[in-house]
């Protein structure tokens, strides 16, 4: 593929639950790609996206408070979603991963401590943070041992046998996605392979594509939906409002979607930006 143009723009109507480029944090406006690595690269479906905004947020706000880190430095906003790729906040993701490294972060992005007594929380921050490793490990381990059987409960169940609402929620609530979230972050964070928590997150997507999947042949069975799939294009909200209103406009927001997500595959966005991403448009050869 080759690119072409300098940018390109994809608004089309106004999708509040599925927009094509989320606002910035006030503050931190700074966001990273780098860390959504495999098997949450590529783009997210609008229920992928509405099932693990808050808990990668929740995840990464559990790594914060457990090292001890100074709230002030925390964003408002941890995950964002532009083109169909979620992002994460490059503030406070440089701010982790320099304390856990115990390394010099980027100036750019954390600024140096201050010289003399108003440096002094940060000197704090830097010994606590020391001193709370190993309790963060403690916490990693428990949020392995949380997600573990969160999929084992999970798998256990046969989606053919649940009602639509249930079917609708997903196997797992923010809750357990978020402990099984939380290892797999630790691990892009010290830039370390983690195959078991990789595979958890591998496993617990392809539980949500299946209950989606029976989701929709319900929706289907009641004419809202014109093929199971859709159901991936519906919100969490969406999926749990469409069990009580059967509509055919269900079906026409879930294609509308399709579209810009066709759309949104040949769209190149920079590793790391500011404020909202240019992007550029890539051409097949």
């Amino acid at each position: 593929m080759t690119s072409v143009g300098a940018a390109v723009e994809l608004e089309g109507p106004d999708d509040p639950a599925y927009p094509t480029s989320t606002a910035p944090d006030p503050v931190y406006p700074c966001q990273t790609l780098e860390p959504i690595a495999a098997p949450l690269d590529g783009i997210a479906t609008p229920f992928m996206w509405s099932r693990l905004r808050r808990p990668l947020g929740r995840a990464l706000d559990t790594i914060w408070q457990t090292l001890g880190l100074l709230s002030r430095g925390r964003p408002e906003c941890w995950a964002s979603i532009h083109f169909g790729r979620i992002a994460v906040n490059a503030h406070g993701w440089e701010r982790l991963r320099s304390r856990l490294d115990d390394a010099e972060p980027d100036t750019t992005l954390v600024p140096a401590p201050a010289a003399g007594l108003q440096g002094l929380p940060d000197r704090i921050e830097w010994l606590r943070v020391r001193l709370r490793r190993g309790k963060l490990v403690a916490r990693m381990e428990r949020g392995e041992q949380l997600g573990e059987r969160a999929l084992l409960r999970a798998r256990g169940q046969d989606p053919r046998q649940l009602d639509a609402a249930e079917l609708a929620r997903g196997p797992l609530d923010e809750a357990a996605w978020a402990e099984v979230l939380l290892p797999w972050l630790l691990a892009r964070l010290h830039a370390e392979r983690s195959d078991g928590a990789e595979e958890r997150v591998r496993i617990g997507i392809l539980l949500e594509q299946r209950f989606g999947t029976e989701f929709g042949r319900c929706l289907c069975g009641r004419s809202v939906l014109g093929s199971p799939v859709q159901a991936a294009y519906l919100t969490l909200e969406e999926r749990l409002r469409a069990v009580h209103e059967s509509s055919d406009g269900w079906d026409r927001i879930a294609s509308e979607r399709a579209e810009r997500i066709r759309e949104f595959v040949d769209v190149e966005l920079p590793s790391l930006f500011w404020g909202r991403p240019r992007v550029t448009h890539l051409k097949k050869r």
